[in-house]
């Protein structure tokens, strides 16, 4: 934390950070990843104009966004951004309306469909609208078992059936057009497989090994019908960091989707395929001492969203642990000292977030570090005065 104290000494706390040095090694780390594949951003994992920007600077092959609100995509369109994927369904009638607006002017929006009722709705909007809206269609990658249901409870799309209802519907709306394919694989991308239980740890490994042949399989499937039946596709979308290496050796997947891996999260300390550096996270200013083995530090409860192996940020400065009984408070976080260590009232304890978006919403900057000098700061969402979900 020495080179956090030197470029930080004379900010307020608490802040957030972003060590620029560990971003850079992330990239290379993940681009080397990809291999051939195009590249979208996952902009809920970052939730920072700059960075965004910062990003498409910097990383091979990038094509675009995967955005994850209509109210978001349209504020990234007024900042200059483009080649947005919506990677969610949405059904907000203003937002779609001005993302609509977006289109005539020439941007490439795609909205995200699983279902009759969204498409119907956004049909209706691009009728009213005059234009032609794209849309993909968000496959469910999820294996059931007679013990797990593995994966994410998502798209209504499971069987190559599901999928040829769907594009027989979507085709009947002369408003939208069938551009692109997502075959998310969230067990792999997802799902902390090195967890610190290490039976569970080997019974995660095991389901995945398992389910990357069924994934591949019904993805393959899926494609294949949806090009049979539309025509070549604009693009198929598919993984996350967690599953990067996999997805990017999929030859029916023409781009993969990074977001968490540039901040690299404390989530990732848990995934056994994933060696990335700690380039975002917290400090906070030690403001009592109660006893000489405890701690108080001014606010701290940034709990992650989900289910995790650890949901409360990861202390990185030495010498501190939790106390089970408080954990990371909503005002104040007590914290008990090892023996070895030393803390007074006005140091600092620096943090990482679990999940790699969810720390800019409780900051309106990122403060910048290189090779231990301060350099300036990146405004997050908050920061620009939004908020999306």
């Amino acid at each position: 934390m020495k080179k956090y104290k030197r470029a930080f000494e004379t900010l307020e706390r608490p802040f957030a950070w972003l060590d620029l040095d560990a971003l850079d090694a992330n990239i290379a780390t993940l681009s080397l990843q990809t291999k051939d594949k195009r590249v979208r951003i996952a902009t809920k994992s970052v939730r920072s104009v700059e960075v965004l920007r910062y990003l498409e600077e910097h990383v091979p092959y990038m094509c675009g966004y995967m955005t994850y609100s209509a109210a978001e995509t349209d504020y990234l369109a007024q900042q200059g951004l483009n080649h947005f994927l919506i990677g969610y369904p949405v059904y907000e009638t203003e937002s779609v309306r001005n993302l609509c607006k977006w289109i005539k002017k020439g941007k490439d929006i795609t909205f995200m469909i699983d279902a009759l009722a969204q498409a119907g709705w956004l049909h209706q909007i691009a009728k009213e609208q005059e234009v032609k809206v794209n849309v993909c269609i968000d496959l469910n990658l999820s294996i059931k078992t007679p013990i797990v249901y593995f994966g994410t409870r998502r798209s209504s799309i499971t069987t190559v059936d599901d999928a040829s209802l769907l594009i027989d519907q979507l085709q009947a709306m002369s408003s939208l057009e069938i551009v692109g394919v997502m075959g998310y694989e969230a067990q792999l991308a997802g799902v902390q497989n090195q967890p610190k239980n290490k039976a569970k740890g080997l019974m995660i490994q095991q389901l995945q090994q398992q389910t990357k042949e069924k994934v591949t399989k019904l993805r393959q499937q899926m494609v294949a019908l949806v090009k049979q039946k539309v025509g070549d596709l604009q693009f198929v979308n598919g993984g996350g960091t967690g599953s990067l290496a996999f997805t990017a050796n999929s030859k029916e997947v023409t781009e993969v989707t990074i977001g968490s891996g540039f901040y690299a999260p404390s989530i990732f300390d848990f995934h056994k395929s994933v060696k990335l550096e700690s380039a975002a996270g917290f400090a906070l200013r030690v403001t009592r001492k109660p006893t000489s083995d405890t701690i108080v530090c001014h606010g701290g409860g940034y709990i992650a969203s989900g289910i995790s192996e650890q949901r409360e940020p990861t202390i990185l400065s030495a010498g501190l642990t939790y106390y089970p009984t408080e954990g990371a408070g909503e005002v104040q976080t007590p914290l008990k000292v090892s023996t070895k260590e030393h803390y007074e009232i006005g140091d600092t304890v620096y943090f990482r977030h679990v999940k790699a978006g969810e720390l800019c919403e409780h900051f309106k900057a990122l403060h910048l570090v290189r090779s231990e000098k301060y350099k300036g700061a990146f405004n997050t969402y908050r920061g620009d005065g939004q908020c999306f979900l």
